[in-house]
């Protein structure tokens, strides 16, 4: 090591063999040295400073700083300064040693490098740090767990992990924690904390032991986050799930999925109860564990539905019967679903919803013997009436011609009966009670019919009918239908404020003259019509033709 004695005038009076290596020159050289110009200039005024206030203290002083050796290399010297006295006790200058700690400064300045990139990893991180000791007392938090727990850095350096831990919380946290010193087990969880106004926040701790060189742990570090938002999301999402179920349920539909890799998938619970099958704690089932309780009259037309579902991707939609698992008893079913088309995460797959109908399909057994003992009455009814006035005509009561008029009109009210007794009573297409009421009284070449879908309720079809079948007698009588190169055009629009325009009109028929008389035909057809479309109805007894205008405005539902 370089050793050296200084007089008072601060020159060198004696250099040993390290010290003259140290600087790569001779002895003398290293004698006159000023030592001042290897000085780092990073260190250089730092170091005169001390060294002047050292001297002048006439105390032992340390000077450390880099120093340039001759082969130009910046070694780090620790020199140590004493005051040499003479045997008088004479104050003559001073004796110096050097060592050299480069390779232990840096050492110190890589730790020191490593631990400012560490604390400003912390400090920067989006993450909450804290590191307590063994019992769980606050050693070091970052700003980010400072700001999630909602206690300062002061506060939390006099308080332990329980401190802010929910009470709730701390028998299950205690447990993780002493197992983690002990063994040196690391955990993850979720807990709260909380903050200093009484408020909670959801956290999730990644938690593991820090340990010494030799291997026994001096402390326990957390990565803290703040998953209140998840935690209030996930409670949500329970809820409205929950919700759903239970509107499901209550609705009486069952839901199921087929994973098409796998044909299986979960079913909602209420779905094995449906099939009459015990509910597994899984929740999930195959195609097969369904297809086994379809009907076997059935199953070929369901599988047909569902492999065209799966290789086309056309809705699915069917109604069959199943066998109950534990009964054996027959239930009507209707299905739902649609395939999911995969995406780069998961296979394509099935999802679909079923009801039972079983009371609906048997409401509609007995509603269709209903309509059809109405049906048969109503026809017997008409009999009778048709029986009194073909009778009144034998006795002399009622004209031949009156009497075909009324039958012509009984016939129309039949023929729109059984139109309606075959739709169940609902709304029925226009074209088809025009197209039933003429069927009987035309040769089909005279008559076009030409018009979009409109449906008309039950109440007004039964005025239609009349109407059309008042005006298509007349014809035959008088107007286009009377002779044989006579044409009659249907037609009709409906716009997209559905304003309906209807037209009746005859061409080469006989020449028209305008009746000097309204008949019954006439008026039903002029106020019946028109008061049961709520529109308004024109007739036209042009020279070539008639013409018979219907407008109105359709509601958006037709009842």
């Amino acid at each position: 090591m370089p050793i050296w004695v200084t007089g008072l005038d601060r020159k060198r009076t004696f250099v040993n063999r390290a010290y003259v290596d140290f600087l790569g020159c001779s002895y003398a050289e290293a004698v006159d040295f000023d030592w001042r110009t290897i000085i780092h200039p990073e260190d250089k005024e730092r170091i005169l400073t001390e060294s002047l206030a050292g001297e002048a203290s006439l105390q032992p002083f340390v000077l450390i700083g880099r120093y340039r050796r001759g082969d130009g290399a910046w070694r780090w010297l620790n020199s140590n300064s004493n005051p040499h006295w003479d045997a008088s006790g004479k104050h003559i200058g001073f004796i110096g040693v050097a060592h050299d700690i480069t390779e232990a400064k840096t050492a110190e300045l890589a730790i020191r490098e490593r631990e400012a990139q560490f604390s400003a990893f912390i400090n920067q991180s989006t993450a909450g740090f804290g590191q307590v000791d063994l019992e769980g007392r606050f050693t070091l938090v970052n700003d980010h767990f400072c700001t999630i727990s909602g206690w300062s850095r002061e506060q939390l350096m006099e308080m332990s992990m329980y401190d802010i831990t929910h009470p709730e919380d701390r028998a299950r946290n205690i447990p993780l924690f002493e197992r983690a010193v002990r063994d040196g087990t690391p955990y993850t969880h979720e807990k709260r904390y909380v903050r200093p106004d009484g408020s909670i926040v959801w956290v999730n701790n990644s938690v593991a032991v820090i340990n010494r060189e030799d291997g026994t742990p001096y402390g326990v570090l957390s990565v803290t986050l703040d998953v209140t938002a998840r935690r209030e999301s996930d409670a949500a999402l329970r809820r409205a799930s929950e919700s759903m179920r239970l509107a499901i349920e209550g609705a009486g539909m069952a839901t199921w999925e087929i994973d098409l890799a796998t044909m299986e998938g979960p079913w909602s619970p209420n779905r094995f109860d449906m099939l009459g099958y015990p509910r597994p704690e899984s929740h999930r089932a195959s195609l097969e564990y369904w297809l086994d309780r379809i009907h076997p009259d059935d199953r070929a037309r369901v599988e047909e539905a569902f492999q065209k579902c799966f290789s086309d991707g056309a809705a699915f939609e069917i109604e069959y019967r199943i066998l109950r698992a534990d009964t054996g008893q027959e239930r009507w079913l209707r299905s739902h679903g649609s395939l999911i088309a995969k995406d780069h995460s998961e296979h394509a797959r099935f999802v679909g919803v079923s009801f039972d109908i079983t009371e609906k399909k048997l409401a509609e057994v007995h509603q269709q013997l209903l309509i059809d003992e109405l049906n048969h009455r109503v026809k017997n009814t008409l009999a009778i009436v048709q029986s009194l006035a073909q009778q009144s005509v034998r006795s002399g009561s009622l004209s031949q011609e009156a009497a075909g008029a009324f039958e012509g009109r009984l016939m129309a009210l039949s023929a729109a009966h059984n139109l309606l007794t075959h739709g169940l009573w609902q709304p029925t297409p226009m074209k088809s009670i025009i197209e039933a009421c003429l069927a009987p009284l035309m040769p089909t070449n005279q008559i076009s019919i030409e018009g979009p879908l409109v449906m008309v309720s039950t109440r007004t079809a039964i005025t239609l009918a009349l109407a059309v079948h008042e005006l298509a007698t007349n014809a035959v009588k008088y107007g286009a239908l009377s002779v044989p190169e006579g044409r009659i055009e249907i037609r009709w629009t409906l716009s997209e404020e559905r304003l309906l325009e209807l037209r009746w009109r005859e061409r080469n028929g006989p020449p028209v003259a305008n009746p000097t008389r309204r008949g019954f035909g006439t008026r039903m057809i002029e106020r019946s019509l028109a008061a049961e479309f709520k529109g308004k109805v024109g007739l036209s007894f042009a020279p070539d033709g008639l013409i018979c205008t219907l407008k109105a405005q359709l509601p958006e539902k037709i009842a």
